[in-house]
C-alpha cells in the first residue's frame, strides 16, 4: 500500500513535501509449542513436517535449561569462557550491507570491553527515545564467527543435525556459527544454500522471512537482475537484498512491491527458528 503525505513546515514560504510510506503484507510464522521436557524425538517430529515442505518454523522452548541460557547473559563468564586473545571478526557499520562497513580481526577481549562501554551507554534494552538509541557508526557486530570451542559445553544441538535416523535431513551438520551484538545490529536481507536452524540464547531478535527465489545463481540473468529482490545490486553478493525490509526505498527500488507477503517473527531466548534453505531472511537484534 502507497500512502502519500503532505507536511507542511512553517517557513517564509509554505513547503509542501511528499513522503511516500510503502508498507508490505506480513504473516506471523507457524508456531509449534514444545515443553520443557521436550525430547530430540519432539524436536525431530515438530520440525520434520515443515522441514519436508520447506516452510519456515518457529519451535517454542520455554524454560529450556541449559548454561548458554544462564550464562551468556553475562559479559563477564564470556570473556573468561572464549579467552581475551581469542580472534574474531566483527563487521563495524550494523549491517554488511553498510557500503561503509568493515570488518576487522580484533580479540574477544577488546569486543567484551566495546559491549561493556555500550551497555553503560545505551543500556541493555532501549527505553523507545530516539536520543537514546546508538547510530550505526556505532554499532560493532561479532557476526559470522565459527562457535568459539569452549561454548560448544553451554548447550546441546538437537540431535537430527548429526543423527539421520530421526529423518530430518541427512544428518550431517557443516558448520555452527556464532553472532553476538547489541540492538540494531542487522543481517540483510538474503538466503543461505543450506537449511539453517537459529538457536536463540540471549535477547532476541525480529525476523522476516520471504519464500525462495527460483533461478538464483551466481550468475546473474535477466531474470536475476529484474526480481524483487535485487540481489547483486548496489555492490551486495549475489545472495544479499540492499533493500532495508523495516524501510524499504520504493523509488529506488520499485519492484519490491512485487514480493510474496513476508513472515514475521520475533524470537526470544530457548526458541528455535527454522529457516529453509535460500529462503530470504532479514534479521535485527531488538
Amino acid at each position: 500500500m502507497l500512502v502519500t503525505a503532505a507536511l507542511n513546515y512553517p517557513l517564509r514560504r509554505t513547503k509542501k513535501i511528499f513522503v511516500r510510506h510503502y508498507t508490505h503484507e506480513r504473516k506471523l510464522i507457524h508456531t509449534e509449542q514444545l515443553s520443557s521436557k521436550s525430547s530430540q524425538q519432539d524436536i525431530a517430529d515438530a520440525l520434520r513436517p515443515h522441514f519436508e515442505r520447506q516452510s519456515p518454523v518457529l519451535l517454542k522452548w520455554p524454560n529450556i535449561d541449559c548454561d548458554a541460557v544462564r550464562c551468556w547473559k553475562s559479559l563477564d563468564y564470556l570473556r573468561r569462557t572464549v579467552g581475551e586473545d581469542a580472534p574474531c571478526m566483527v563487521e563495524i557499520g550494523g549491517s554488511y550491507s553498510n557500503p561503509n562497513m568493515e570488518r576487522p580481526e580484533i580479540t574477544f577481549g577488546d569486543y567484551i570491553q566495546y559491549m561493556t562501554i555500550f551497555q553503560e551507554r545505551y543500556g541493555e534494552e532501549g527505553n523507545g527515545s530516539a536520543e537514546n538509541e546508538p547510530n550505526s557508526e556505532e554499532l560493532v557486530y561479532l557476526a559470522q564467527n565459527d562457535l568459539f570451542s569452549p561454548l560448544h559445553k553451554d548447550f546441546e544441538l538437537p540431535h537430527l543435525c548429526r543423527d539421520p535416523s530421526f529423518n530430518v535431513g541427512n544428518g550431517s551438520l557443516y558448520s555452527t556459527m556464532f553472532w553476538f551484538g547489541p540492538r540494531a545490529c542487522v543481517s540483510p536481507l538474503h538466503f543461505d544454500p543450506l537449511d539453517n536452524l537459529l538457536m536463540q540464547f540471549v535477547g532476541r531478535k525480529r525476523v522476516v522471512l520471504f519464500p525462495r527465489s527460483d533461478g538464483l545463481t551466481r550468475n546473474k540473468n535477466d531474470s536475476d537482475m529484474n526480481a524483487w529482490h535485487y540481489a547483486g545490486h548496489a555492490g551486495q553478493q549475489y545472495n544479499t537484498s540492499p533493500i532495508d525490509v523495516s524501510d524499504p526505498d520504493i523509488e529506488k527500488f520499485p519492484l519490491f512491491v512485487n514480493a510474496p507477503a513476508g513472515i514475521e517473527c520475533q524470537i526470544e531466548p530457548g526458541d528455535i527458528l527454522y529457516i529453509p534453505a535460500k529462503w530470504w531472511h532479514h534479521v535485527t537484534s531488538l
